[in-house]
Parts: structure tokens; sequence; C-alpha cells
């Protein structure tokens, strides 16, 4: 399972980070687990940053659900560190 950030809904506008088995392809739906919705992501280094670094004080995530399917409009990759800094936001 590798962890990804997927933009999807109408323009890409809903974030959900997650894990999935198979790698995002724009279009298509894709199932990710262990999801979380961030709904605002605070600082200067913006949607990107999240992936790279982790989210930023400030910003807004939900609680983990078991499971959710959504369609991909956009999809990046995370690093383990921002995977990991994700998981732990509280």
């Amino acid at each position: 399972m590798k962890p990804y950030i997927i933009c999807t809904g109408t323009n890409g506008r809903c974030v959900v980070f997650g894990y999935s088995p198979t790698e995002p392809v724009v279009g298509m739906a894709i199932t990710l687990h262990r999801a979380r919705m961030v709904l605002y992501w605070a600082g200067a280094d913006g949607l990107f940053g999240v992936a790279a670094t982790g989210p930023a004080e400030g910003s807004r995530i939900t609680v983990a659900v078991e499971a959710t399917t959504c369609t991909v409009r956009q999809a990046l990759t995370v690093s383990d560190d921002a995977a990991s800094a994700l998981e732990a936001w509280e």
C-alpha cells in the first residue's frame, strides 16, 4: 500500500489522503484505505507541501475512515514522512 493525496469531486476540490495498493489513474475510481479528508492546508507550501513534508500547524484534517472510493481528478504521491504526519494529525 502506498500513500496518496487524491483530488476528487467537482473540479478536484475535495482532497483525500489515504493508502492504495494500485496507482491512481486520472478519470478512474480508486479506493483509499485509512482515508482522511484534507479540509484546509495552512502555510505557504500549499498542497504539494502537505504531500512532501506533512501538514503545517493550523491545517484541518478529518479523522480516518476505513475506506472510501473516489474518482481521481489529480493524484499526488506522498512521502513517508508526510504520511506519518498525516496519520498522527489530531
